[in-house]
C-alpha cells in the first residue's frame, strides 16, 4: 500500500469547523483601522523538516489524507488526483519538488486545498501547525541566501515572538511545478 492511500475519509468541515477559518464572526479584525496594523491571517503548516505559512484567503479546505490516484508519466512531485466532494483536484508534494527531504506521511499529514488562479489545487503537508495573524508592515523581502525552496517562490518573511514565518507565493510554485510539469520527459 502506498504511503498515501491512508483510510480516512475527509473532515466535513476541515479543522476550523463549519463557520471556516475566522469563526462564527467572519474576517472581522483583518483590516487595518485608525490606529492600527493591518493583519494578515496566514496558516502554518510543515513541510519536511521547516515551516511554512500561506495567506489564509487562498486556502478553500484542509482534508485528511484521501485515496491518491496516480497519474502515468508525470513528475515524481506529482502524486495524483483526489476526489474531493465530486471534484476531480490535482495533487502536489511540495518536499520532493523542492528537496525538503521528510519521511512517509504520518497520521497528521493533511491535504491542503488551495485556489490558484481561481483553481482548486491540493499539496500534502507533514501537518497543519496553527493560524496567526501577523502585521503586514513586519513582512520583508527575503534576504539573500540559501533557502530549500527557490526565492522567487517566497512572498516574504516575517517574526511573531520568536519565530520566524516563510510565506509562500502559492503562484510562483504553481507556476514552477508547470514548468516542470511541461519539460519532462518520463
Amino acid at each position: 500500500m502506498d504511503e498515501y492511500y491512508l483510510p480516512e475519509k475527509s473532515d466535513t468541515f476541515g479543522p476550523f469547523g463549519p463557520f471556516g477559518p475566522f469563526g462564527p464572526f467572519g474576517a472581522e479584525g483583518t483590516e487595518g483601522a485608525e490606529g492600527t496594523e493591518e493583519l494578515l491571517p496566514l496558516v502554518c503548516f510543515q513541510l519536511g523538516d521547516e515551516q511554512y505559512a500561506l495567506d489564509i484567503a487562498r486556502v478553500h479546505e484542509v482534508l485528511r489524507l484521501l485515496p491518491v490516484t496516480r497519474i502515468p508519466q508525470m513528475p515524481d512531485f506529482v502524486l495524483g488526483v483526489i476526489n474531493a466532494r465530486g471534484n476531480i483536484i490535482p495533487v502536489f508534494d511540495f518536499r520532493r519538488k523542492f528537496g525538503l527531504g521528510g519521511k512517509a506521511l504520518g497520521e497528521k499529514a493533511k491535504i491542503i486545498v488551495v485556489d490558484v488562479r481561481e483553481t482548486p489545487v491540493c499539496f500534502v503537508a507533514d501537518e497543519l501547525l496553527d493560524n496567526v495573524k501577523i502585521e503586514r508592515s513586519s513582512i520583508t523581502p527575503v534576504p539573500q541566501g540559501k533557502l530549500k525552496i527557490p526565492q522567487e517562490c517566497v512572498a516574504g518573511i516575517s517574526r511573531l515572538d520568536e519565530r520566524v514565518i516563510i510565506i509562500l507565493d502559492l503562484d510562483k510554485m504553481y507556476e514552477s511545478a508547470q514548468e516542470d510539469i511541461r519539460n519532462f520527459s518520463p
